[in-house]
């Protein structure tokens, strides 16, 4: 393998939490030989959810820097700044950004990374090689051919999309994850699709169905939800401290049976809840349709999917209230909406063992009774037999380090440095191993 392929650091994703460890290399180890493939054609954020009027649901100021270096460069302020918008920005008085905004200000970080980025390029696998203790390397494969190898592997993926069970017969056609929401616009605005069912009870779910209400007058809108009705999410300062840090070590030392305890007690500072200014929208939305007649929008709340069929070119869903195990209902769609979140790490039917990209790797893994992968602290999947490479993941792991890796940006910079500081210890570690074989030879 030519030396030139060879780095110290490769980067699979350059969403959010790579582009964070690639300003963190350049703040605080300038001169790391590092590469990052990334499947699309440039960095993008919520590309399928950026819809009019919607908003991020973190603090700006948590942003890929700031929290690790306040000082730095590719701050959300400074960004405003570079941008001749500081000003106006604050004078809106807004309290959390627009979304397209927040997109534009880590598209613009992501550009100045251009010469350390591979774009279009999608990884096809990945192998841990070891011809001897001082040869270990992982080796990463690109569908157009090219073969990489680097010391430490940082996977920044992000988590896949869930859908539940009863939706995954239906054709992609008639079926779209809530992450890919802007894939359709086409079709809306050709007329294609005259119904939609979006199913669960997340703010993406109830912006959606907002957004077709107010952009699609010829489009029928179903909700669909388990619950009595959509939540409000709990946004108190105190459940707020899931995002802190110090949250972090707290529950990643906590037994299995405390963990599920807070996951239960905090899941609504994240899943199947909403902002209150979205939720009062959607219900002014409602009140306003059956006013004046319209009948296009429809919530069916308390309500389990019992099956999803294709029945001719629509999809009919089977309904069965909460409340009653008889009293069955049927809709006729032409698309359904999964709202319904990503997958964590886990052995349950919603979850998954590891990313696919690392399914050669996992064997190798130290797993749990249950075949759960063994994540460090410092976010590092443990070889066995292979102390020297560095193997992690970049915002994947909610299951064993809690909320702040659920997708939310809060955590992204401490992420990195606590990656980039566990690289330098290998390294060390490494090279002191290095040189006691020099000695003892």
């Amino acid at each position: 393998m030519s030396a030139s392929m060879h780095y110290d650091i490769i980067g699979v994703g350059f969403g959010p939490s790579n582009i964070s460890l690639a300003i963190t290399l350049e703040e605080e180890a300038p001169g790391t030989r590092c590469l990052f493939l990334e499947k699309e054609a440039s960095s993008e954020w919520q590309t399928g959810l950026l819809l009019a009027n919607s908003d991020i649901q973190n603090h700006p100021l948590r942003d890929l820097a700031t929290p690790r270096n306040p000082r730095s460069y590719y701050s959300f302020t400074n960004y405003l700044h570079e941008k001749g918008r500081l000003f106006e920005h604050l004078n809106m008085g807004l309290y959390y950004p627009y979304r397209y905004e927040y997109r534009d200000y880590i598209k613009w970080a992501a550009e100045h990374f251009n010469g350390s980025v591979h774009y279009s390029t999608v990884v096809s696998g990945v192998r841990a090689l070891a011809q001897s203790d001082s040869d270990a390397r992982f080796e990463i494969k690109t569908t157009a051919g090219k073969t990489y190898t680097c010391t430490n592997l940082v996977v920044g993926t992000g988590r896949t999309p869930y859908v539940p069970p009863v939706l995954s017969g239906l054709s992609r056609d008639q079926l779209v994850h809530g992450a890919k929401f802007n894939n359709i616009l086409g079709r809306l605005n050709a007329g294609e699709v005259n119904s939609v069912a979006i199913v669960g009870g997340s703010q993406s779910a109830i912006e959606i169905m907002i957004y077709l209400a107010d952009k699609f007058p010829h489009v029928a809108v179903h909700g669909v939800s388990r619950k009595f009705g959509y939540r409000l999410k709990d946004t108190s300062p105190f459940t707020g401290e899931v995002y802190f840090p110090g949250f972090v070590d707290l529950f990643y030392s906590s037994k299995p049976e405390h963990k599920q305890r807070l996951k239960d007690d905090l899941n609504l500072t994240n899943y199947s809840a909403s902002d209150a200014d979205v939720l009062d929208e959607l219900y002014r939305t409602l009140y306003r349709d059956k006013h004046f007649g319209n009948n296009k929008l429809k919530v069916h709340n308390s309500v389990e999917i019992v099956s999803a069929v294709t029945v001719g070119s629509k999809v009919s869903l089977e309904l069965i209230a909460a409340h009653s195990d008889e009293n069955i209902t049927s809709l006729e769609v032409d698309m359904v909406i999964s709202a319904t979140g990503f997958r964590d790490f886990g052995p349950l039917a919603h979850q998954e063992l590891c990313p696919a990209l690392l399914d050669s790797v996992y064997p190798l893994l130290e797993k749990d009774e249950v075949g759960e992968m063994r994540v460090g602290r410092d976010y590092r999947l443990a070889l066995e037999g292979l102390d020297g490479l560095g193997l992690y993941l970049n915002g994947l792991c909610e299951s064993s380090h809690g909320m702040g890796d659920a997708g939310s940006l809060s955590l992204v910079s401490i992420r990195s440095k606590n990656i980039l500081d566990s690289i330098k210890q290998l390294s060390t570690a490494n090279a002191t191993s290095a040189n006691l074989m020099k000695t003892e030879a």
